[in-house]
C-alpha cells in the first residue's frame, strides 16, 4: 500500500506547474514560516519562556531520534528504487524517516499545545509539508507519517513531562 500511494501521490507532481511550485515551496520554504510563527509567539505571548524552552528541547530530541533511527534503518529514497517524479534534489541518504515531517509536527504540535488557532494553522502547514516530500519524489508515505507521529509525539511527551519541573522551579 506505501508503494501504491506513493505511484499515486508522485504521479501527480509535473502535471501542474502552480500545484507543484506550491509543494516545492511548502517542502523547502515553510520551516522559515514556522520560525517566523514561532518567533512572534515568543515575542507576543506570556508563556513565551516556557515555550521557547519546551519546543527547543522537543526539537532537540527529534533530530536526535531521527538521526539514531536512519542510522539504524536504512531504506532507500524512492527516486533510486523506481522511476518517479522528482522536483527536488535530495540526498541518497535514508528515507525511513523525514527531517521535515518530524521537525515541522515538533514545532506545530507544541504550539497548538500552547494556542489552538495558531496551532492549527500549523498542523495544516505540517501535513501540506508531509504531502510535499512524497509529491517532489523524496519520501514514500510511511516515512512521512511515521514522522509526523514521532514529532507529534515527542512534543506532547516534552510538554507533558517538563510541566511540572517547570512549575517548581
Amino acid at each position: 500500500m506505501d508503494q501504491q500511494l506513493f505511484r499515486w501521490i508522485n504521479s501527480l507532481a509535473g502535471k501542474n506547474q502552480t500545484i507543484d511550485q506550491v509543494m516545492v515551496f511548502a517542502s523547502t520554504k515553510f520551516r522559515y514560516l514556522f520560525a517566523s510563527v514561532l518567533l512572534m509567539m515568543l515575542i507576543l505571548t506570556r508563556s513565551r519562556k516556557k515555550l521557547t524552552y519546551q519546543t527547543v528541547i522537543s526539537l532537540v530530541i527529534s533530530t536526535s531520534v531521527k538521526a539514531l533511527m536512519n542510522k539504524i534503518k536504512y531504506r532507500p529514497r524512492p527516486f533510486v528504487t523506481r522511476d518517479a517524479n522528482v522536483l527536488l534534489p535530495s540526498k541518497l541518504d535514508t528515507t525511513y524517516l523525514s527531517k521535515h515531517s518530524i521537525l515541522s509536527f515538533a514545532v506545530s504540535t507544541m504550539v497548538y499545545l500552547y494556542d489552538r488557532g495558531i496551532g492549527k494553522i500549523m498542523l495544516a502547514m505540517s501535513f501540506l509539508t508531509a504531502i510535499s516530500r512524497i509529491w517532489v519524489g523524496a519520501h514514500y508515505p510511511l516515512d512521512v507519517v511515521r514522522s509526523s507521529i514521532l514529532g507529534a509525539l515527542i512534543s506532547t511527551l516534552v510538554k507533558k513531562c517538563t510541566f511540572i519541573s517547570w512549575r517548581e522551579g
